[in-house]
């Protein structure tokens, strides 16, 4: 008898949906298929509420990746209790007693829900902020800015529910979110306390020179609201990049330059200006030692910026900066060692030339410099570009075998003299470029030229004493002196024939013999090539 019931049950719903049919929640039997259509359509058009902290999201379905296969929905609803054993008579039993629940079938674009979910997180995400105090440099007066718990939401649950949530019908989800505590309003207020009892007494920095006293409104500008460890354990400390500048400023007026020993020596005390062979030995010479020099100190800014940090977390008003003793690169010890005239030359130029000025210019700037035992000279180096504003001049120059007119031009001949007083006076030559064409005021094959900065002239200081650079010019020449002590090294310029290349001028080799104390002998040979002199 059951089953004769259940038969005529089911001949009686053919076209609708037997009763205890369920979808996404809602009691369906009886419906018919068109009428599952238009309720699973609405349902697909549907928004899903995110309840998340304080925030109220929308979620379109289409726009989230979720769609709904209509087709698939209504066939499944329709064949509840339809199926299943003894040709789906306990299923439609079941329907009679209980439910037959039917999930609504989904598709999901897995890109489209990821990047819905990462915008929603945006929404509901925030860092948390512990706090603040914010100082008046003016008024002296610190106040609490008030903290706020941080808060995360999980993307994987959210995911997870909105995919439920659209196969079950549901309107709104809540999905889980992490929130990070913070410290408490009357903890941030106590560190506004702090600052201002801080502000009541000046910070008296030591160590570099008198007492340097700091009054409140320089150290208000530093004062920071600072965690331990976690956002809900806070102090009063400083601002990195304040505490950064404000002890820069004091490094400034608290740092001191060693002072290297002064020594004096003639500007010209031989002349040399041979242009072929030449040999050259050290000559005792004028010297003495007019400034002994001093040390220097520099403020360490890291360890300082540290040292002040720990005070201010101490609430200590009295910090000792930390100082670095820097030395003279010339000590007046090493500069009583310059006692000898170590090399020297001597080149002439016609008088009133515009290049005049130029060589009398970098001459002025190089006199009187020291090298310091072990350092490199660099021409470009210490006297940088030439310009109107530096007391230069327009004068020929010479540019891929051109004269052109350039500032500065004509300076080359003040590298070509200083080359041969370092030349002669057995020191390491590092860098130097013969000029392009033979120029017959210089010697050839022992010359260089100069442009900034593309080149140079360097040589290093290889001996154990300073070596004083003096200068000289007049109206017809210009000289250049090395002072120093070389160990007694001599030195000779063997300077080979001139060989004709064809469609150029010529080359030649200039072979500097330097003799050291002791019997060692070095022989460097430099090759140079000059092409085809310059028609006018």
């Amino acid at each position: 008898m059951v089953l004769v019931a259940l038969l005529g049950l089911r001949t009686a719903y053919g076209d609708r949906a037997l009763p205890g049919t369920r979808l996404a929640g809602a009691n369906v039997g009886g419906d018919s298929r068109d009428e599952l259509r238009e309720r699973v359509e609405r349902i697909a058009s549907r928004a899903v509420i995110v309840l998340a902290a304080d925030k109220r999201l929308r979620v379109e379905p289409a726009a989230a990746g979720l769609r709904i296969d209509v087709d698939t929905t209504v066939r499944h609803a329709m064949d509840a209790g339809r199926d299943g054993t003894l040709a789906g008579a306990g299923s439609t039993l079941r329907g009679l007693v209980s439910t037959n629940d039917v999930e609504l079938a989904v598709r999901i674009d897995g890109g489209l829900l990821d990047g819905t979910v990462a915008r929603l997180a945006q929404s509901v995400d925030r860092k948390p902020f512990p706090g603040a105090i914010e100082v008046d440099a003016e008024q002296l007066e610190a106040e609490a800015v008030a903290p706020r718990t941080g808060r995360e939401l999980d993307r994987r649950d959210l995911r997870a529910r909105l995919v439920r949530a659209f196969r079950n019908g549901v309107s709104e989800v809540r999905p889980a979110v992490d929130v990070t505590r913070v410290a408490r309003m009357s903890e941030v207020e106590a560190v506004a306390r702090s600052a201002q009892d801080y502000l009541d007494a000046p910070v008296v920095l030591t160590g570099a020179g008198d007492p340097l006293r700091l009054e409140a409104s320089r150290i208000a500008p530093i004062l920071r609201l600072s965690t331990l460890g976690s956002e809900t354990n806070v102090t009063l400390g400083t601002s990195r990049k304040a505490l950064e500048a404000l002890v820069s400023e004091v490094a400034e007026s608290r740092d001191r330059a060693a002072r290297d020993a002064k020594i004096s020596a003639p500007a010209r005390s031989a002349i040399v200006e041979g242009k072929g062979d030449l040999s050259w030995k050290p000559k005792k010479a004028d010297v003495s030692v007019t400034g002994e020099g001093r040390s220097g100190r520099k403020v360490d800014q890291a360890a300082s910026v540290k040292a002040i940090d720990g005070a201010v977390r101490k609430g200590e008003h009295r910090v000792s900066l930390k100082v670095v003793k820097t030395k003279p690169a010339v000590s007046a010890a090493a500069a009583r060692k310059v006692d000898r005239l170590i090399g020297t030359f001597t080149t002439r130029y016609t008088p009133g030339q515009p290049r005049v000025k130029n060589i009398r210019r970098m001459a002025r700037t190089v006199d009187g410099t020291i090298v310091a035992p072990g350092a490199q000279f660099s021409l470009n180096g210490l006297v940088g570009p030439r310009t109107k504003e530096g007391g230069y001049v327009e004068a020929p120059f010479i540019a891929d075998g051109k004269l052109e007119p350039s500032v500065g031009g004509g300076v080359s001949q003040f590298s070509t003299t200083l080359y041969n007083a370092a030349y002669f006076g057995g020191l390491k030559l590092d860098t130097h470029t013969p000029h392009s064409i033979f120029i017959d005021r210089y010697p050839p094959g022992r010359e260089s030229t100069l442009n900034y900065d593309s080149i140079d002239l360097k040589w290093t200081n290889d001996t154990d004493a300073p070596v004083l650079i003096r200068t000289f010019t007049d109206s017809t020449s210009v000289t250049v002196s090395l002072y120093g002590d070389n160990g007694g090294r001599r030195v000779t310029a063997q300077t080979g024939e001139r060989r004709p290349i064809p469609g150029e001028d010529f080359s030649i080799v200039v072979t500097r013999v330097v003799r050291y104390p002791g019997g060692r002998v070095a022989r460097e040979p430099f090759t140079t090539r000059y092409d085809a002199p310059i028609e006018d």
